[in-house]
């Protein structure tokens, strides 16, 4: 909010200016005072706080979206204790992800901890109520929920993504007491994770409507995606880190594809051909991949994640 009332007092001042005949005066001497507080505004902004988003959006870098990190995996399949791989598809992106093997639950529960703290400094510990936030995401809330949730933030808790020159923990700190708020901290690196690589918004209520596994990665892949190619199924297979045989996963990513047309997430003339996905987006463009722009508040029953202001607050303790 500082910065947003510094910004435009400096272009209030800089309007003022060019409608003078002369240089020099108030308004000069303004510009002067003025722009290194922007400056400085600025540039403790982009260090210290995620990239601004909608409170109905997932945000993440591209590669989150395009590689295993979060698999696609049957519930029924042992959770590996440790894993390890790079998350980039070139050489140019060399981080590698060193922790547990995290799930397309854990994708939800971690888009949901981003969008929490998007309004605080990264570091600074951050309530929440973890029966509101079960409700949210998986709609209801009992021990076995408590305990999902529970599992799921300390999982990323000892996640980390490495690069040459630095790690970042995915979460740095979570307290979860047996009674009142939970409090988790997001470690001040995510910011670098951001600024190294594109990063990507989704729609959650989208995200939240869809089946859970290959049907989300999918739609986290599009939305990464300016345009759908012809891409191998081989290649969306490995990405994905699912383990199912070629026969399966095809008849998996038949059903995902029918599920996303039906949605309107991609053109319904898709098709598997020579051992291709061959897709593209429908002609009218989606919200979904588009940058957050300011619009009224939904009503409560569409709020399907947590944001930091009165009707999230009243929706997080109803």
């Amino acid at each position: 909010m500082e910065l947003r009332a510094q910004e435009q007092q400096l272009q209030d001042l800089r309007d003022e200016l060019k409608a003078q005949c002369h240089a020099g005066g108030d308004a000069y001497n303004g510009i002067r005072w003025v722009e290194p507080i922007v400056e400085r505004l600025t540039k403790s902004f982009d260090g210290d706080f995620m990239p601004q988003h909608g409170q109905s959006q997932g945000i993440g870098p591209q590669s989150f979206f395009t590689s295993k990190l979060f698999h696609v995996k049957s519930k029924a399949a042992p959770r590996a204790s440790t894993v390890e791989f790079t998350l980039g598809a070139d050489s140019s992106n060399c981080a590698r992800f060193v922790g547990p093997e995290l799930r397309q639950g854990d994708a939800i529960v971690f888009m949901t901890l981003l969008n929490l703290c998007r309004d605080y400094l990264l570091g600074k510990d951050v309530s929440f109520d973890a029966a509101a936030m079960t409700r949210a995401l998986w709609g209801s809330y009992n021990g076995q929920q408590r305990a999902r949730l529970k599992s799921s933030i300390q999982r990323l808790q000892r996640s980390t993504i490495e690069f040459a020159d630095f790690t970042v923990q995915l979460v740095q700190r979570f307290e979860h007491p047996r009674g009142g708020d939970w409090c988790v901290a997001l470690d001040r690196g995510i910011v670098e994770l951001f600024g190294r690589e594109r990063y990507v918004w989704l729609e959650l209520p989208i995200w939240l409507q869809l089946s859970k596994g290959l049907t989300t990665w999918l739609y986290g892949y599009i939305c990464s995606q300016q345009t759908l190619i012809p891409t191998p199924i081989s290649n969306l297979h490995e990405r994905c880190g699912s383990d199912a045989n070629d026969k399966a996963f095809r008849e998996m990513l038949s059903n995902a594809l029918k599920q996303l047309a039906s949605k309107g997430i991609i053109d319904s003339g898709w098709h598997l051909k020579d051992e291709r996905v061959h897709w593209r987006k429908p002609l009218t463009k989606k919200p979904a991949s588009a940058r957050p722009k300011k619009s009224n508040p939904l009503p409560p029953e569409q709020i399907s994640l947590l944001a930091y202001d009165d009707a999230a607050e009243q929706l997080l303790r109803p």
